[in-house]
């Protein structure tokens, strides 16, 4: 194999790809959180989905895979080990539909981590006015919301036909 192939990747440049930088940030930023989360017993992913319920007190498993973009089979994986853990537990609705909210020990653990995820966050964003930070957290919410596949957004983020 050539060194080229071998060594580790090029610094990114402020001209590099946008999905590029996207991802190498995503993978910075969740190993940092996986590291902060450890000890207290909580992958990237089980934060993501218990700060889900900081803003809804119910939801369904196929609501709560929906909202954090996972498959429903990859969601009921986590909801198991979040449900052993006494973080979740369930209430049937009906037969048909089970619903999941956090313990009391689910709502001091996301507490915990939130707290540590913060402090990631203020890192992340060193140098950066209040202001500048509102505006990075707002573009990245409106892209995040950009319509997939049924509709194509133009230059203004609005949904065309």
């Amino acid at each position: 194999m050539s060194a080229t192939l071998t060594s580790a990747p090029p610094e990114p440049g402020a001209e590099a790809n946008l999905g590029y930088l996207f991802r190498l940030a995503f993978q910075r930023f969740r190993a940092l959180l996986e590291e902060e989360l450890e000890d207290i017993g909580l992958s990237a992913q089980e934060y993501a989905i218990l700060s889900v319920f900081a803003t809804s007190a119910e939801l369904s498993t196929s609501e709560l895979a929906r909202v954090t973009q996972v498959t429903r089979q990859s969601m009921h994986s986590v909801i198991l080990r979040l449900e052993s853990a006494g973080l979740l537990k369930r209430r049937a609705r009906n037969q048909r539909v089970v619903l999941l909210r956090l313990t009391k020990e689910g709502r001091d653990v996301l507490r915990a981590a939130t707290k540590r995820t913060r402090v990631l966050e203020r890192a992340a964003f060193v140098g950066f006015s209040q202001k500048d930070e509102a505006t990075a957290r707002a573009w990245l919410a409106r892209l995040a919301a950009m319509p997939t596949r049924g509709g194509r957004a133009d230059a203004d983020g609005e949904e065309t036909s």
